[in-house]
């Protein structure tokens, strides 16, 4: 029944194995996506990165750096690193050092409901957030607290750069974000987010 689902789904976000991740950042502003690519709006979002996002970012932060994490990188997806601000990497041994050595989370996720996953592990990491609606959607979540919110690709250009070039928000929204986990998320609501989420995988 759901209870197994709920527990598989549950240790998948293990509060303790996130939590002493230990930041330690590149001196070039990195950006960060987690996602695997066998769900299609990750392809989406990292096309939107790649071909929306990305050039606006480089056009004010020449030196910045993107991180592609996720299982299963489509022929396109590896094409990306021909760039060379842009690095893909299939599957990593320990998903931590992706949080550990990136700026930022960017999330731009336009459907599907799989991402919040990476939202929660990213806060917990103290990894700051930039996020569509969507994305952040159900974690109850305030827009410039503890994440930023935007929707379309030039405002979370926008958002992105603002954190890249702000250490202090970097910050307030890492640390706001891990004591909303610590806080805020009682396994139980975990559970129930990725209860769902994981009943939609399956499916």
């Amino acid at each position: 029944g759901p209870k197994t689902n709920t527990s598989v789904v549950a240790n998948g976000v293990d509060l303790d194995f996130f939590s002493d991740v230990k930041k330690s950042l590149p001196k070039d502003p990195t950006v960060l996506f987690v996602g695997t690519f066998k769900w299609l709006p990750n392809i989406e979002a990292v096309a939107e990165i790649v071909n929306k996002i990305w050039p606006l970012i480089l056009q004010d932060l020449p030196h910045a750096k993107l991180k592609i994490v996720g299982f299963s990188p489509t022929n396109k997806i590896k094409a990306y690193a021909q760039d060379p601000t842009i690095q893909v990497m299939g599957g990593i041994d320990d998903i931590r050092d992706a949080f550990a050595t990136a700026h930022v989370l960017l999330a731009p996720i336009r459907s599907g409901k799989g991402t919040r996953y990476k939202v929660l592990e990213a806060m917990i990491t103290g990894t700051p957030v930039v996020a569509t609606t969507l994305a952040a959607e159900g974690l109850d979540l305030q827009n410039g607290e503890n994440v930023l919110i935007a929707d379309t690709a030039h405002a979370l250009a926008e958002a992105t750069i603002n954190l890249l070039k702000n250490p202090r928000l970097q910050q307030k929204l890492g640390l706001a974000g891990q004591k909303i986990v610590k806080q805020g998320y009682s396994w139980d609501t975990i559970a129930k987010v990725l209860d769902k989420v994981y009943k939609e995988f399956k499916h």
